[in-house]
């Protein structure tokens, strides 16, 4: 790894955005489909009704409102009439907005700082997806864990 990349140097260009206020059904189509096809990233980039950069929302984030769901319907794991409980919650979550769910809020990246200092925000705050952005809050890339694996890793075993 070169010392003096920057972002803009190893970022992806290809991601999927989807909007704070969308729903999460219109979120969790927008995730599935970036997860079976290219650029099958960890996630989406959150931005705002201006199209600038408002957080990540990752396969985890979706997890993690599942377990919650699961644990509200199932207070008594075991019992047969669990699964039709979970569902029933669930379809609670069709009213819940992106925003709410989304991690990473307002953690971002310049395209020309340092990809070093990327390396850093991923490994440090345990991020999935950082968007780089441009002067405007608006994203135009993404560095992922795989990048700084791949970058970090030609280095120390070459």
């Amino acid at each position: 790894m070169e010392l003096q990349k920057t972002n803009k140097d190893v970022m992806t260009t290809h991601f999927s955005t989807v909007r704070a206020d969308a729903n999460l059904k219109e979120a969790y189509d927008a995730i599935k489909m970036n997860l079976e096809g290219p650029p099958h990233l960890p996630g989406l980039i959150v931005v705002d009704d201006k199209g600038r950069y408002a957080g990540v929302l990752t396969v985890d984030d979706f997890m993690h409102e599942l377990r919650k769901l699961y644990r509200d319907a199932c207070d008594k794991p075991g019992e047969k009439e669990w699964i039709a409980e979970f569902f029933n919650e669930c379809g609670l979550v069709g009213i819940r907005k992106v925003a709410e769910l989304m991690s990473a809020k307002r953690v971002s990246i310049g395209t020309s700082d340092l990809f070093e200092k990327s390396c850093e925000l991923v490994l440090y705050k345990k991020l999935h997806l950082l968007a780089v952005v441009d002067e405007t809050s608006k994203p135009v890339g993404v560095i992922t864990r795989r990048k700084v694996l791949t970058e970090i890793g030609s280095r120390i075993f070459k």
